[in-house]
């Protein structure tokens, strides 16, 4: 693993909500088109499938779609107060809209709300289910490969 690889796994995993940049270009500010069109396993296939190319192992390309698929299963399981609540994880095939809302859901707007402790609160319960885990699975091994030079290097 080195830095391009970290960097690609952050764009992918984020790739779902690309559908933020779309949305103003088509001259709409209305979110009824987030999570309509990108967050589908379908959607997440094709974009893992075109980037295996980057990747040799397998190992490696199916930790880029696992890292695709869980904005999927986070999406799933935050709380969405945005109707139509939930997604189609299975568009275009099935229309049905899914959503286990049970973790706390992180404010948009002004900067008040981006900065509140609600946000704060959300973002610490975050890194403790989420982040702490894999840390702790992987935390040494990860902390020995970000200390190499090999790491670093970009090309």
């Amino acid at each position: 693993m080195n830095l391009k690889t970290l960097i690609c796994f952050i764009l992918v995993s984020n790739l779902p909500d690309v559908d933020f940049l779309i949305i103003p270009l088509l001259g709409s500010v209305d979110m009824q088109f987030h999570q309509s069109y990108t967050h589908n396993i379908f959607f997440i296939g094709l974009v893992t499938l075109i980037l295996f190319s980057v990747f040799k192992t397998g190992r490696a390309r199916l930790s880029l779609f696992l890292v695709a698929v869980s904005h999927l299963v986070l999406d799933l399981i935050i709380i969405d107060p945005v109707a139509p609540v939930g997604f189609r994880v299975f568009f275009p095939l099935w229309n049905r809209l899914f959503n286990f809302g049970f973790f706390p859901n992180f404010l948009r707007g002004d900067l008040i709300r981006i900065f509140s402790w609600h946000n704060l609160r959300t973002v610490v319960l975050e890194v403790f289910f989420f982040a702490l885990p894999v840390l702790y699975l992987y935390g040494t091994k990860t902390m020995s490969l970000v200390r190499k030079k090999e790491f670093w290097k970009i090309s």
